[in-house]
């Protein structure tokens, strides 16, 4: 986050542009409507003002403008497209779009003329090149004017960078590049930018040119970083001969061959093959010039010296030379804030910089940790956020693959620990990220360091207890503070769970005798210390390899299931969600007894766990007879309390798919099960659609929740596909009860809107299958009827029309009545269709220059 405030100063920029940008376009004609994309973020919360990608459209056009940061981005499109020869706007006052507009077209015609002046200029050129050409043609002979031909089909601006056809003339008759030809390509290979100079300077390094005539052809080449072997291998066996000037050229191209272009701001770049063989033999030949280049570039204030270095050094991959600069790359990288103040988190030497401290904690683990340490004492935040990330930089691992485990690993394992302990409430930072989610890939580090995971969440404990006596300054009744102090006490409880996690990762990584540790450290707990014991019980099933650690952990587990302590039997019912899949047979039948009994229990914390368990982890079907009665209870209870909706939700999905088969489900337990989420509202009514509609779509009444939910505001705020979904694939019967739902649905669109016209579609053949098209084709009508007559809803009421006569069309078949007339009438309509897609089709997706000017 280290870059929020330049975003939140461009974010503001924008807004304030934009604001200026509605008024005057507002001004400019009564017809101009303002779109945007939905959504609103927090800046534009707290400012109110207009930041997100805006655009304009009008009644009177087709063709909305694109969606743009700015605003006048968008309009200056619009007006190009639509408003520049209108004849039916409406003025509203001054000052209006013009105000912006007139200068940008005036900077478009400069652009222009510029352009047109510069091709003028090379056509002259051209022609001039051609005479030359001719006149030197009368002294060559006839092989020599062949290359003097090839040069005219070679001399456009379109030929390919890369044409083979000089270079392979050099080839196969190299005795055509004579002295006189050689010496008319030598200006356009070394000083010109020519269309040919290319093929050109790549055609006579194939010539009888000695090596020192060829390293600087050779050079040209490389610098401007056209891929050619031979150039390459000319100036490696040149290299001692190289200025300075041009060794600075080769080393960039080299560098950047072995390094490739940074992943940040390389969308559609094509991937290179690196190769690392040139920049290490130029770095054996000329490594003092080298390496003073680099310590004079890294100690230069300028981020783009410093990224150059570091760069090399990365790609000489050099021990020595990234021995020498260790301190200067941590340093450069953890005072960023101070020494490249204007680079931000994504710019190129940032990115390096960090690839180079990962290189040096890989080779050099304690010099490197040592200076990282001596660096974080500046207390920067910034610093010690670039820190962080180099220690998580050394700990990646491919998935379910073995991470490599040496002494960098083991430095940033314990570093990234004991961050994560003394600031525990910071979820997002680097240390929080890593410790939040344990990696079976670093087993070994968690049985290494098992007493420390087990240690630093024992001392979070005091943490998590602090928050509950904290005496906060803020006035007792404030919910904002309140609010504050559940959040960092959730966090510290999520990382003090996952600390333990880890510590489970360990001692099942040690085997039988890692899990007698960590039992034993468990038991040895006081009694008051729930926070820990429940948190370690939690994650007791995740020792489970087989029967024998099953044999080892159960008796603790049953005694957890039936403790005193409220958390702790929430928390062992917990732990049932992780159980291996294989071993859920063997548990003994007294456990699944244990387990059931806590779905009975009066504590909300405990049934409401262990039924969330039992939804990610489902006992064996023989045994659900246990938990059948229980869970009905459960329905019931919640269903009569009209309160936690959501899971009463989770009540009956659990209940339908675990205790009831496909025929309860479509009986009367089904019905009324979808009697009961008919009561539901807001967002328990989207999930119990959104979670049960591939089960339920046979189930009774179940249609009418989705049709219910479909007109939900909630709903509707974040997606009605599984309604939509669920309601086709809805049986006739159902449907045919539903009718007068439907209808409401339908009315509930208004007032039309092309974006509803597809769930409009949805209810057309909903009502369809249930038979009943007369009330289809009403509605599709009066939605006709309400459809303004402008050019941009063209396309809208002629697809209207086809579905209202399509409508009347089965209404008509069904009734017996003449149709033919109707028949005649969709056809037509489907040729307005036709000719208004291939309008539309005609239309710019690109604004006006998008490539060009503007």
């Amino acid at each position: 986050m280290d870059d929020f405030d330049d975003e939140y100063r461009r974010a503001i920029e924008a807004g304030q542009r934009n604001l200026k940008a509605q008024r005057l376009v507002k001004n400019w004609c009564d017809h101009a409507e303002i779109i945007r994309s939905p959504g609103r973020g927090l800046i534009e919360s707290m400012t109110q003002l207009p930041i997100g990608h805006m655009g304009v459209q009008c009644k009177y056009s087709k063709d909305n403008s694109i969606l743009c940061f700015f605003l006048e981005d968008a309009i200056y499109d619009f007006y190009q497209k639509n408003c520049k020869d209108c004849s039916k706007r409406v003025p509203i006052g001054i000052p209006n779009i013009l105000e912006f507009v007139i200068p940008r077209e005036k900077a478009v015609e400069r652009q222009r003329e510029k352009r047109e002046a510069e091709e003028a200029k090379r056509s002259q050129e051209q022609i001039q090149r051609r005479e030359d050409r001719a006149k030197l043609r009368g002294e060559l002979t006839f092989e020599e004017s062949l290359v003097l031909n090839l040069l005219d089909e070679l001399d456009h601006e379109d030929i390919e960078r890369d044409d083979p056809r000089l270079e392979q003339l050099a080839n196969l008759a190299p005795e055509t590049f004579t002295e006189q030809v050689i010496k008319h390509l030598m200006p356009a290979v070394l000083q010109q930018n020519l269309p040919y100079s290319v093929p050109a300077a790549k055609a006579l390094l194939r010539t009888s040119l000695d090596q020192h005539e060829k390293l600087p052809i050779a050079v040209r080449l490389v610098s401007n970083y056209v891929e050619s072997t031979l150039a390459i291998d000319e100036v490696l066996a040149s290299a001692e001969w190289l200025t300075q000037g041009d060794l600075e050229q080769v080393l960039r191209r080299f560098v950047s061959m072995a390094l490739g272009p940074p992943p940040i701001g390389a969308i559609g770049v094509r991937r290179t093959i690196l190769n690392s063989h040139p920049i290490r033999s130029l770095f054996r030949k000329r490594r003092a010039d080298i390496c003073h280049i680099v310590e004079k570039s890294i100690a230069d204030s300028s981020a783009q010296k410093i990224s150059a270095a570091v760069e090399i050094i990365l790609a000489t991959d050099d021990e020595e030379l990234l021995a020498q600069h260790t301190r200067n790359i941590i340093a450069k990288l953890m005072r960023r804030r101070t020494l490249l103040p204007a680079e931000r988190r994504d710019s190129r030497v940032i990115y390096y910089l960090r690839l180079a401290v990962t290189a040096c904690l890989e080779r050099y683990p304690e010099k490197a940790d040592n200076e990282i340490q001596s660096f974080l004492r500046d207390h920067d935040e910034i610093g010690r956020g670039e820190a962080y990330k180099a220690y998580r930089s050394v700990l990646r691992h491919d998935f379910r693959k073995k991470a490599i485990i040496g002494q960098a690993q083991r430095i940033a394992f314990k570093r990234l620990l004991w961050a994560a302990a003394a600031r525990p409430e910071d979820a997002m930072d680097e240390p929080g990220q890593f410790f939040r989610h344990s990696w079976s890939e670093f087993a070994e580090l968690a049985s290494e360091h098992f007493d420390e995971l087990i240690g630093a969440a024992a001392n979070l404990t005091q943490s998590i207890e602090s928050t509950y006596s904290d005496s906060s300054i803020e006035l007792p009744d404030n919910p904002l503070s309140e609010i504050e102090r559940d959040n960092r006490r959730s966090a510290i409880a999520g990382l003090q769970s996952a600390l333990i996690e880890w510590a489970t990762v360990g001692a099942k990584y040690k085997g039988r005798e890692g899990i007698r540790e960590f039992l034993n450290l468990y038991r040895r707990l006081p009694e008051d210390q729930e926070q820990m014991r429940g948190n370690m019980i939690a994650h007791v099933s995740k020792l489970l390899t087989g029967v024998e650690s099953l044999t080892l952990v159960l008796s603790d587990w049953y005694r957890a299931l039936m403790h005193e302590s409220v958390l702790i039997r929430a928390k062992a019912a917990e732990a049932w969600e992780s159980v291996p899949h294989h071993l859920v047979r063997d548990f003994p039948d007294l456990f699944f007894q244990a387990y059931s009994v806590l779905l009975s229990d009066p504590y909300v914390i405990v049934h409401r766990r262990a039924l969330e368990s039992l939804r990610r982890r489902s006992f064996p079907t023989e045994k659900r007879q246990l938990i059948k009665n229980r869970l009905w209870v459960l329905v019931i209870l919640y269903a009569k309390e009209g309160k936690e909706s959501e899971f009463l939700v989770n009540c009956v999905e659990t209940y339908a798919y675990l205790c009831l088969s496909a025929r309860e489900r479509e009986g009367e337990i089904g019905q009324l099960l979808s009697n009961i989420l008919l009561n539901l509202e807001g967002r328990a009514l989207y999930h119990a659609v959104d979670r049960l509609w591939m089960g339920f779509a046979e189930v009774p009444d179940f249609s009418k929740v989705a049709l219910k939910a479909i007109q939900d505001d909630y709903t509707r705020s974040i997606s009605t596909d599984d309604c939509i979904a669920m309601l086709l694939r809805a049986p006739r019967e159902e449907l045919k009860n539903c009718v007068d739902d439907i209808k409401r649905a339908f009315k509930a669109l208004k007032p039309y809107r092309p974006e509803g016209f597809f769930e409009a579609l949805v209810y057309a053949a909903l009502l369809t299958k249930a038979g009943n098209h007369a009330v289809s084709a009403e509605y599709f009508q009066e939605m006709l009827a309400e459809i303004p007559v402008e050019d941009r809803s063209a396309l809208w009421r002629i697809e209207t029309s086809l579905i209202a006569t399509a409508s009347q069309i089965e209404l008509s078949i069904g009734s017996g009545d003449a149709f033919y007339e109707l028949i005649g009438h969709w056809k037509a309509l489907l040729s307005d269709l036709e000719k208004e897609n291939e309008e539309r089709a005609k239309l710019r997706d690109f604004p006006p220059s998008f490539f060009f000017e503007g």
